[in-house]
């Protein structure tokens, strides 16, 4: 979460470029819930299973977003629910290549995940930035998907997405905690290790949430146990480039949002500053038949602030999907 980095880290990230048709998950390591591991490309992967129903894998966002914040028990009763700690997050191993965290890799990472499994077809989540991941996915390996949701993401983090998230953050600047919170995006570049990346986002996790001065003793634990990672945030950071863009390439599927067949749900808070309902409209709109379902009492954490909602609109999507 350094939920800024969820979606600014994917402004530190370098952009290039389930489960199978009935209701039950294959008689796999699917029946083993908890703590499970996959070596892919060498590289030792984590995931966590939890829930019963159809599978959906969700991927964090960040990027290095330790995955227990995007636990969903509302969700896991309806739904046998992969958890991903992706490449570079939390108890999974690193890339040798510092620059490898591209969203051609992260989606790789997800279909190996896949193979693992036995999974031939799966729902795919994928919040923030693990909406990059899912979108990426999306467009290489259609013939998976049962089904996509992206869940407080963008379609873009070029220069208008930026302004937008700069226009956003006065929503929050009459807020008692709003300067320390907007102290800690400007670090965001310049830290070098986990425990600074964590605590930058500790800094900022306000802003990720639509009432955080009304509801800080309800998410202070979470900010105490929330972790990030730094090597995902730096891959393809270029020197020489403005601090305020920090990647030699950024993420934008636009142009080809109509090539995603799968069925889809778009899920946004309404005080989601970092991926607004401007992106959230622009996904709706570029991918035919997909639904767009508005968490009026969310920001960037509608599985925390609305779970009920959010779980129901799940739910709902899941049953709508064909056998």
């Amino acid at each position: 979460m350094r939920f800024l980095s969820f979606c600014l880290a994917f402004a530190l990230s370098l952009a290039t470029g389930c489960s199978g048709g009935n209701s039950k998950p294959p008689a796999t390591v699917l029946s083993q819930t908890g703590r499970q591991s996959v070596l892919i490309e060498g590289v030792s992967i984590v995931y966590h299973v939890h829930g019963s129903g159809p599978v959906v894998f969700a991927h964090p966002g960040g990027p290095g977003a330790e995955w227990s914040y995007l636990r969903m028990p509302e969700v896991e009763k309806v739904a046998t629910v992969v958890y991903i700690e992706p490449m570079g997050s939390g108890a999974s191993g690193n890339l040798p290549d510092p620059n490898g965290y591209t969203f051609a890799r992260y989606a790789a990472f997800v279909d190996g995940v896949r193979a693992h499994l036995g999974v031939d077809r799966f729902v795919l989540l994928g919040h923030s930035h693990g909406g990059f991941v899912a979108q990426t996915y999306a467009l290489a390996y259609p013939e998976h998907l049962r089904g996509l949701i992206l869940y407080d993401t963008s379609p873009t983090t070029g220069a208008e997405w930026q302004k937008d998230v700069e226009s956003n953050l006065k929503w929050f600047e009459h807020e008692p905690w709003f300067a320390e919170a907007k102290a800690g995006l400007a670090q965001e570049t310049s830290v070098k290790t986990d425990d600074e990346m964590t605590a930058v986002f500790r800094r900022e996790m306000p802003l990720y949430f639509a009432d955080w001065t009304g509801r800080q003793k309800e998410y202070e634990p979470l900010r105490a146990q929330v972790r990030f990672a730094v090597a995902p945030t730096k891959s393809g950071v270029d020197p020489s480039a403005p601090a305020d863009v920090g990647v030699t390439n950024l993420f934008d599927v636009r142009p080809r949002l109509g090539e995603i067949k799968a069925p889809t749900l778009v899920i946004v808070g309404t005080k989601d500053f970092i991926c607004s309902r401007r992106w959230a409209n622009a996904l709706h709109e570029g991918i035919h038949g997909s639904n767009l379902v508005v968490l009026e009492k969310s920001g960037h954490m509608g599985h925390i602030e609305e779970p009920r909602a959010h779980a129901r609109a799940i739910a709902e999507f899941l049953a709508s999907l064909p056998p």
